[in-house]
């Protein structure tokens, strides 16, 4: 066996009596590793900045002593780094959930650990840095050796572009963006922390449906989502679409919705049998709104023409199946057909008019009510008068004898 040269970089162990040496291969030359006690201390590295989706380039994260030092050979061609490379294991944690190994450096004082690493998202991140000796198996952990501030590029808005629709149907917007973290852009994806809202301009807002990577030049992030709306005022609503991320940035983009008024539609015409004389209630006439049911009873006026010179308020009124009943109480005077005329209006303007038949029979002469003789003197009189007269015309004399009781 070869002459084996070494030299302690620090201090030659024995202080604790027998040394038991103990002859290894280490890689393609020999060392010589002694029985000691091992005291491996981390230390802070360098704290340093940098912008979100950038590669950090050989950055020094921690430093490490182990004492008593391990003792390097003189080993033709192997360096100083090359040894250390075998001798220790640098784990770091970034701090961000993603680990690397280390590279360490040999060095007069202690050890610098340096690494290479990429973050793709803003904040602030403390980094953990653990040494393995190899040699003996022991390890020491340094706690928030380095501290990563990571800058956030932020975002911009892209034009998006006006939609229409129709009241009680469903419109769908697009918002395009551009996210100037270019981690997440160039694997072909969205930042998982982007979130974004949709102002719908009528009172109510809802979270976006989807946040896509669209492929497309000028745009990296596109959020869409849909709403139905209620009736249109004035005709158009603003959009506003806000786009978030994690580093609490946003920004916002607006166009225009142009919401039409839904159509009104008459079922079929309605017919009824009144009682002249008599106050009756009819349904006289059933209607839809095109926008299902966004439409609600107080949405409507209704007025009833009864064909008769007569006009009155109707009662407008939801049907299980979401369509609309118009009724209202009249009565008729005389008998005939009547033709109604119903006329709807909505709370944006929109009229619907259709028509009823009324039929309204005349009453039988027998149901006639008549009028009760009064007689101006008692039956029995007028009788005898007219018998007496009819005699006294004839010229017959007639005696009346009158017989008295016994």
């Amino acid at each position: 066996m070869r002459a084996i040269q070494r030299r302690s970089v620090r201090r030659f162990l024995g202080i604790l009596g027998t040394v038991a040496i103990t002859v290894s291969a280490l890689v393609t030359a020999a060392s010589v590793a002694f029985a000691r006690t091992p005291e491996i201390v981390v230390t802070a590295g360098q704290d340093f900045t940098a912008n979100e989706g950038s590669q950090v380039s050989d950055q020094i994260v921690a430093y490490f002593t182990d004492e008593p030092e391990i003792t390097r050979p003189q080993l033709g061609e192997q360096t100083c780094d090359e040894f250390a490379a075998i001798a220790w294991t640098a784990t770091i944690d970034w701090g961000d959930g993603s680990t690397s190994t280390g590279v360490i450096h040999c060095a007069d004082g202690p050890y610098p650990i340096e690494g290479t690493h990429t973050y793709k998202d803003s904040d602030t991140f403390h980094i953990n840095v653990t040494v393995k000796d190899n040699l003996d198996q022991q390890t020491a952990e340094g706690t928030d050796t380095a501290t990563a501030t990571i800058n956030d590029l932020g975002l911009s808005a892209r034009k998006a572009a006006d939609v229409t629709g129709t009241e009680g149907t469903k419109v769908t917007v697009k918002a395009p963006f551009w996210d100037n973290n270019p981690a997440y852009d160039k694997d072909g994806q969205v930042d998982p922390g982007l979130t974004a809202t949709i102002d719908w301009g009528d009172g109510t807002t809802s979270a976006a449906e989807k946040i896509e990577w669209p492929d497309e030049a000028d745009q990296n992030v596109l959020v869409s989502g849909s709403h139905v709306y209620d009736a249109g005022i004035e005709g158009s609503y603003t959009v506003k679409v806000t786009l978030h991320d994690s580093g609490d940035i946003q920004v916002s983009s607006t166009l225009k919705a142009t919401i039409a008024d839904a159509a009104l539609t008459a079922g079929a015409p309605k017919s009824f049998v009144a009682t002249a004389s008599q106050s009756s209630s009819q349904v006289v006439a059933s209607f839809s709104d095109g926008a299902g049911a966004q439409a609600a009873v107080a949405d409507f006026t209704a007025t009833i023409k009864w064909g008769d010179n007569t006009t009155s308020a109707g009662t407008v009124t939801k049907t299980a199946d979401g369509k609309f009943d118009v009724s209202g109480s009249h009565t008729y005077a005389t008998s005939g057909t009547k033709t109604l005329s119903i006329t709807v209006v909505d709370e944006e303007g929109a009229t619907l008019t259709t028509s009823a038949t009324a039929t309204v029979p005349a009453l039988p002469t027998t149901g006639q009510p008549q009028a009760p003789i009064q007689p101006s003197m008692p039956l029995l009189p007028l009788l005898a008068l007219a018998f007496g007269l009819a005699i006294a015309a004839s010229g017959t004399g007639l005696i009346l004898v009158r017989r008295s009781r016994p």
